[in-house]
């Protein structure tokens, strides 16, 4: 078990999400969705125990409902992909996606993108272009696992913008272009073009959270506090 990322309180230093992942080892294609749905729930099961003290929890969903943790004050998400599985838990809702890098066709593309969003993709090298793709994926998929609508809401209606950062070499810029971005925020986890990893959390308050320092071969980007 790996911690990628963890937020805490800027004034009591209380820990209040956390981002955990998991390498899945190579199965069989018919075997691959079930082991990683195992290594997921191991995962989520793992890190409450350690971090919260969780021995014991009961997750149900109801029909078209996100799971959700039976519990008073705990909230958590997960979701894997070919060779990774992911958990995040805080006292917050939340909503995580992982992917690797997507090719899929164009008409995918525009039924998934913004007009901007694919002019974007198109400027990418095209070596680039897959990775890039899951990087729009999974903040798309992190906020409607957010908000519990999941794939019933069309990503073409939720818009995003990665741009340079003026004051960074490395990183990246995430802007929200919809009416809700001033209620969420972003953050996105990359290992070089290998995985992208995506959280989306309520915004709560101006200052944000003191962060942890991602894993050797992981980068952060965010969006604005």
């Amino acid at each position: 078990m790996k911690v990628l990322l963890s937020g805490y309180d800027r004034l009591t230093q209380e820990l209040m999400f956390r981002v955990y992942a998991a390498e899945i080892p190579t199965a069989d294609r018919k075997l691959r969705t079930h082991l990683a749905h195992n290594y997921a729930n191991d995962l989520l099961g793992a890190a409450l125990e350690a971090d919260f003290g969780v021995k014991h929890a009961k997750i149900v969903r109801k029909e078209h409902e996100k799971p959700l943790l039976v519990h008073e004050s705990l909230h958590m998400n997960i979701s894997h992909c070919k060779g990774l599985a992911v958990a995040a838990i805080g006292k917050m809702p939340l909503g995580v996606d992982a992917e690797p890098p997507r090719e899929i066709a164009e008409k995918m593309m525009r039924t998934v993108c913004m007009p901007a969003e694919f002019r974007w993709l198109g400027e990418q090298p095209a070596e680039q272009r897959a990775f890039c793709f899951s990087r729009l994926w999974t903040l798309k998929e992190a906020y409607t696992k957010y908000t519990g609508e999941g794939i019933r809401r069309p990503f073409s209606t939720l818009g995003f913008k990665l741009g340079r950062a003026a004051d960074s070499l490395r990183n990246d810029t995430i802007e929200f272009l919809h009416p809700a971005a001033c209620k969420v925020r972003f953050y996105q986890m990359l290992c070089g073009e290998k995985y992208a990893v995506s959280l989306c959390i309520p915004r709560l308050g101006a200052g944000g959270f003191d962060l942890s320092k991602l894993p050797e071969g992981w980068v952060l980007n965010r969006d604005g506090d």
